[in-house]
């Protein structure tokens, strides 16, 4: 299925979906916290409006657990609960590709809402709410269902390849979609994409290399430039632009019934591109059952292999930039260096 190029409303952008972030530990915050609690009375508007209803309140506002964003747990009257998702503080440094992933998890999101199997956030865009919040905000309903990551001890064998391949067939279900041009999914969906995915990529990898420098983190900034100059053309072997939600189907971002083992719902759509499905982190060391879901098993030898590897350093080289701006959220610094230094190794061979 294609996706016409979509209008992008301006900021601030105020949605409405579904998702959960499991049954991770919560903090309480204050409403009067500064700089770090939305606005209570325009938040209380916001549930007004989407509903439609002045009977509706908020009785709690909790700070929920989150790597980048602002979330928080809104607990309504009617026993009914919403996630809020608000910017990073102000004083969060942002990756460059980070500036603005809200505007386009928000298109992703209304992208996807009606052309998917599992529980997939229902996007409303509208103005008048957004302009109350004062900044561009995601408000999410929650579904029933606790992360993978948190359960995934407690599964059977079996169960383990029936969420896998759950979790395959839905990513073939998203990665289906197509756009006219490359690169980060709020450029695609604004008209300022990439003709090609080479450039798109290319940029991807460039904007994280200037991160990195402006932290003086130390990798080989020469290395990973020479590799790409090298094998960079055969990503022109990429000819189509593909929705790639680059977290989703990973374990922290899929929800699961316990009750029936079964996948209910899936979450993380802020960081997504259009260009090859094979940059998704879901298929780094992907399970049978994953890949006999998804419909497809990517090749392992020739041009294929070798864009998997500048994949791998990509990904690499993010884990370990992201570990120097928010240390206390990035971990596995030293598996990431390894990657990288492997797949350097790999392309350096070939």
């Amino acid at each position: 299925m294609h996706i016409p190029p979509l209008d992008v409303s301006p900021y601030p952008v105020v949605t409405m979906s579904h998702g959960r972030y499991g049954n991770s530990a919560r903090s309480r915050t204050p409403l009067s916290s500064a700089n770090q609690s939305p606005d209570f009375p325009n938040i209380q508007k916001l549930v007004r409006s989407v509903f439609r209803s002045q009977r509706l309140s908020i009785l709690q506002i909790e700070r929920m657990p989150s790597r980048l964003h602002q979330v928080y747990l809104l607990r309504i009257t009617d026993g009914s609960s919403l996630i809020l998702k608000c910017p990073p503080p102000f004083n969060t440094r942002l990756l460059r590709h980070e500036q603005r992933t809200l505007e386009g998890e928000a298109k992703v999101l209304d992208a996807l809402s009606s052309n998917t199997q599992l529980q997939t956030p229902q996007c409303i865009n509208h103005d008048s709410w957004g302009r109350a919040l004062g900044s561009p905000h995601l408000l999410l309903h929650c579904i029933p269902g606790t992360r993978l990551s948190d359960l995934s001890s407690r599964l059977t064998a079996s169960e383990r390849r029936t969420v896998d391949r759950a979790i395959g067939a839905y990513v073939r279900s998203v990665t289906s979609f197509a756009a006219d041009s490359f690169g980060l999914a709020h450029r695609v969906f604004t008209g300022t994409g990439s003709t090609s995915w080479r450039q798109a990529f290319l940029s991807l990898l460039e904007s994280a290399l200037r991160d990195a420098e402006d932290m003086l983190v130390s990798v080989p900034y020469d290395s990973i430039r020479q590799n790409m100059a090298r094998h960079g053309r055969l990503l022109d072997e990429v000819t189509e632009a593909r929705l790639v939600p680059l977290d989703v189907g990973i374990p922290e971002n899929v929800l699961i019934d316990e009750r029936t083992k079964q996948v209910s719902g899936v979450v993380g759509f802020s960081n997504a591109v259009w260009g090859d499905p094979m940059l998704a982190a879901v298929f780094v060391d992907a399970s049978e059952a994953l890949l006999e879901g998804y419909g497809e098993c990517p090749s392992r030898v020739g041009k294929a292999r070798i864009r998997q590897l500048l994949y791998t350093v990509y990904r690499s080289l993010l884990a370990v930039v992201e570990h120097h701006y928010r240390p206390n959220y990035a971990s596995g610094e030293l598996d990431a260096r390894g990657s990288l230094t492997w797949a350097l190794n790999q392309l350096s061979q070939l």
